[in-house]
């Protein structure tokens, strides 16, 4: 099964039942002096359908719907106590800024609470039914390839059960393979012209069939540059680059910039303070990286090393580096280190979503060594992307051509829908404290 029609599945549950539950509550189960039963018909579903949206919003910052196995029954309830919680309260602050009165504490629980275990019970309910419900998949590639799939997959283990059988000279028995073997979905190599499939054939007796980058695209999220050949690139629409696109992307970016700094501004005192306090100036930390089409520009970060870090000249910054001072390690485990880069969204530099910006002390060996990567600068740079939620941390041309899959999935599915989904993921990440 894909994990984002799971997903999507858990999104609309949920969704539903924080609707149902704010329209039922008030009118069945509270008293007559209730708030949310004095209102209108048309205000009550107005309060339901934000409340129920607010119930997805706050589910997504808390990560109630991203996929983690290992997960135990406590936390599983934990989110969605967290989140109905939350949403509970952002209702109640919305009726008392319109109604001039605040949501009864009974009322108020019991929306909370059954919210919270409506969105428990159909969560449960529905991880069950797609693991019982693997789609039983074969993979007609070479067996390097075939290891990177399944290796990649380990993160969703009850998605995809792998039919193990040799296939090595019964190319051309491959339908009969799927057929008796009752495969759901035949991978294959799109560049291997040895054999050709009656594609139509296949998708009658009920296989679906579906080329080796589509799939590390739709069901891993990331496109690995070994994989990629100069046709995949025509591919490249990039939707974003047309003029609507970019005047929408443009002014949202500065919006959000100027919100962000405006809101952060005591933060950042208080930050400031801190930093100088420890190591001392400078308090800001500029340097130069590489952007849009290749053009550099100089990047603005709150200093969280050591001023002596770099007197030996460019150094690849690790997940855990010991340059990195102790209110450092803080600013970064949370990101505040970031917030001065909305200046540079303001400036035009960057967006607040996009690939992140590499040095160009690195640039020409990255170039030489990773296929693609200057691909990734037909897009303007960001403080957030695709690769800072899904990936770890990139220390050295390996990480980094691993990083570069993240960064051409963006590339290839630009859209304000993903955009807003990786802020999101960075605003779930930064809850949870990582990089």
């Amino acid at each position: 099964m894909d994990s984002r029609l799971e997903k999507s599945c858990k999104l609309f549950l949920d969704f539903i039942i924080a609707v149902a539950v704010a329209i039922i509550i008030p009118l069945f189960f509270s008293p007559s002096s209730e708030t949310l039963v004095l209102v209108t018909k048309e205000q009550t579903a107005i309060y339901s359908l934000f409340f129920g949206l607010s119930f997805l919003l706050f589910g997504e910052v808390l990560g109630l719907r991203e996929q983690n196995f290992q997960i135990g029954l406590a936390k599983s309830f934990f989110l969605p106590l967290t989140s109905s919680f939350l949403a509970s309260l952002t209702l109640l602050l919305l009726v008392w800024a319109i109604e001039y009165s605040f949501i009864g504490r009974f009322t108020f629980g019991k929306i909370f609470l059954a919210t919270a275990f409506g969105s428990f019970v159909s969560n449960i309910f529905i991880k069950r039914f797609f693991s019982n419900h693997p789609t039983s998949c074969l993979l007609f590639l070479s067996s390097i390839r075939s290891k990177q799939i399944i290796e990649a997959t380990k993160h969703c283990p009850h998605f995809f059960k792998w039919v193990d059988i040799d296939i090595t000279g019964k190319k051309e028995s491959i339908q009969s393979i799927c057929n008796n073997e009752n495969v759901d979905l035949l991978v294959i190599d799109e560049e291997n012209t040895e054999f050709d499939l009656d594609i139509v054939q296949m998708l009658s007796q009920g296989t679906q069939v579906l080329g080796l980058l589509d799939f590390w695209q739709k069901y891993i999220g990331c496109i690995p540059p070994s994989e990629v050949h100069q046709s995949w690139l025509t591919k490249l629409d990039l939707r974003m680059r047309n003029p609507l696109a970019l005047k929408l992307k443009r002014t949202a970016d500065v919006v959000l910039s100027l919100l962000a700094l405006t809101i952060t501004a005591p933060l950042l005192l208080i930050v400031y303070f801190l930093v100088v306090v420890e190591s001392g100036f400078p308090l800001i930390f500029s340097q130069t990286r590489t952007g849009f089409l290749n053009q550099n520009f100089t990047i603005y970060k709150i200093r969280t090393m050591r001023n002596d870090a770099e007197k030996k000249g460019a150094i690849w910054a690790s997940e855990n580096d010991s340059r990195v001072t102790n209110i450092g390690k803080i600013l970064r485990k949370l990101r505040i280190d970031e917030i001065p880069q909305f200046w540079n969204v303001i400036k035009g530099d960057m967006s607040i979503v996009g690939p992140r910006p590499e040095r160009p002390e690195f640039q020409e060996e990255l170039n030489q060594s990773v296929p693609y990567w200057n691909a990734r600068h037909l897009v303007k740079p960001g403080i957030t992307g695709w690769a800072q939620i899904k990936f770890k941390y990139a220390s050295s041309m390996q990480t980094s051509e691993q990083k570069l899959a993240y960064d051409l999935y963006y590339l290839r599915n630009l859209s304000f829908a993903l955009d807003f989904e990786i802020i999101l993921g960075t605003l779930r990440s930064i809850g949870k404290g990582s990089r």
